[in-house]
């Protein structure tokens, strides 16, 4: 998978596989009154969480532009006294691929031909015949300009996690993300007027204004949604479920640059489904993490 990120998008000292461009912010991540009655974590029933995040951009490009029709990803450490949760969404509800081998696919489909520079379109609609799941995503990123703003932008965690509370009851359900300032995607003008580089200046302007808030939803799943597929999308099933809000008042720069996020870091109370693609990440994290390291 870290073979194929990198035929992609290359090899960049010190850089991350995906999601290479990026940076940091701090805050706090307050749960909601009855947040702990979903999952019985000591983190959902504390009155507040130091919270770190690092927002960033799909792919393996450290100079791609910000107003790039990629996903956005934002990746978030909550840490108590006794325990941490990490969770990495992407700004789009289905990842690209079901399963580690479309994964690889999809990559290799999309290796620049040396001769055109480009992509052979050819390879694409053969791994698009193969797994028809790799056109979800790239139609939805077509259908958008980019996020204004990382603040206006939701997240979603693609996989599911299981949510026990206290009394034994159990729930299946993905995670969002949804910014209190609202959806904000760029204009047609500011598309073609703002720098390839505003995202991070963007942000750093907002928090001169106040901080930039997201909550965090549990949407549990309906009838006949995967639990095991994150390239679908789930239907309109039970209410979702506010576990608290995410408060961001501080920009940190590159301090959590080094940090390997692993959505399978889990508190007391959530436990990972058998998604193939959420089981691999934390060993596809490691190598990627070990190649940053190498000169």
């Amino acid at each position: 998978m870290v073979d194929a990120l990198n035929g992609v998008f290359g090899k960049h000292a010190g850089a991350r596989g995906s999601h290479a461009k990026g940076f940091c912010a701090r805050g706090t991540f307050t749960p909601a009154p009855a947040a702990d009655s979903f999952a019985s974590s000591r983190l959902l029933s504390a009155m507040q969480v130091p919270a770190e995040v690092r927002f960033s951009i799909g792919g393996g490009n450290p100079r791609v532009s910000d107003k790039s029709r990629s996903v956005r990803g934002i990746a978030v450490r909550l840490t108590g006294p006794e325990e941490g949760w990490d969770m990495v969404f992407i700004s789009e509800p289905v990842f690209f691929a079901a399963t580690p081998a479309s994964f690889v696919s999809f990559l290799k489909a999309r290796v620049a031909d040396p001769a055109t520079k480009k992509p052979d379109p050819a390879r694409i609609k053969a791994h698009n015949e193969q797994y028809p799941e790799g056109t979800r995503q790239p139609s939805m990123l077509g259908a958008h300009a980019a996020p204004a703003s990382y603040a206006s932008t939701p997240y979603f965690s693609n996989h599911a996690f299981k949510f026990m509370a206290a009394d034994g009851r159990s729930t299946w359900a993905r995670l969002q993300f949804e910014p209190v300032s609202g959806t904000r995607h760029l204009s047609e003008a500011e598309e073609k007027s703002l720098p390839d580089d505003f995202l991070e200046q963007e942000f750093r302007d907002r928090l001169g204004s106040g901080s930039a808030d997201l909550d965090l939803y549990a949407q549990p799943a309906g009838s006949g949604d995967s639990l095991t597929d994150p390239s679908v999308t789930w239907s309109n099933g039970p209410a979702r479920v506010l576990l608290g809000r995410l408060s961001l008042d501080r920009y940190s720069g590159q301090d959590c640059n080094d940090r390997v996020y692993v959505p399978t870091r889990l508190p007391a109370g959530v436990e990972p489904s058998d998604d193939p693609v959420l089981r691999v990440r934390a060993a596809a994290y490691g190598v990627s993490n070990a190649r940053r390291a190498q000169p």
